[in-house]
């Protein structure tokens, strides 16, 4: 499918301020959605308790198990600008999330505790309380969250046979 069926909507009637992103531009088509989807991308990317290293980890990690290369792409660059090294992109492109060399094991209990996230729908007591032992309620939740939103917009923007590509 090499085109978009629906087509991007033109960057100026996105609200001030907002980039002209493919995505931003394709969710213009939802005026009543787009705000909402934007203040929910602020709470979990700007104003949450992981530092922004956990942060893009978990982005990336969601994009590569939800098999989303718009998604993958645009936080490889923010996740390098945020000090993730090359050998820990390398290493969640290849799925490897246990890696003593690689992982301390705080990004480890992360990993561990987003992966079974994504697969759902139960993590396990063994994951949570390796998890817990490293992170509060709240950023557990907001992991939680973010995968929630990352969700959303990956089902949105990159639906099989609908043609919304980014």
């Amino acid at each position: 499918m090499p085109n978009n069926r629906i087509p991007y909507r033109p960057a100026s009637v996105l609200p001030t301020g907002i980039p002209p992103l493919n995505l931003f531009r394709m969710w213009a088509h939802s005026p009543s959605t787009l705000p909402h989807e934007i203040s929910l991308g602020t709470a979990c990317f700007r104003d949450t308790s992981l530092s922004p290293h956990h942060r893009e980890l978990v982005c990336l990690l969601n994009a590569r198990r939800l098999q989303c290369e718009y998604q993958w792409k645009q936080h490889v660059q923010i996740a390098k600008s945020t000090g993730v090294p090359d050998q820990q992109v390398a290493a969640l492109e290849a799925g490897n999330l246990s890696s003593a060399g690689i992982w301390s094991e705080e990004q480890r209990a992360l990993l561990a505790f987003l992966d079974e996230v994504i697969a759902g729908p139960e993590v396990s007591d063994k994951v949570f309380t390796n998890a817990r032992m490293w992170f509060s309620d709240r950023a557990l939740v907001e992991v939680v969250t973010m995968q929630v939103s990352c969700n959303l917009f990956i089902e949105r923007h990159n639906l099989r046979g609908v043609g919304l590509l980014l």
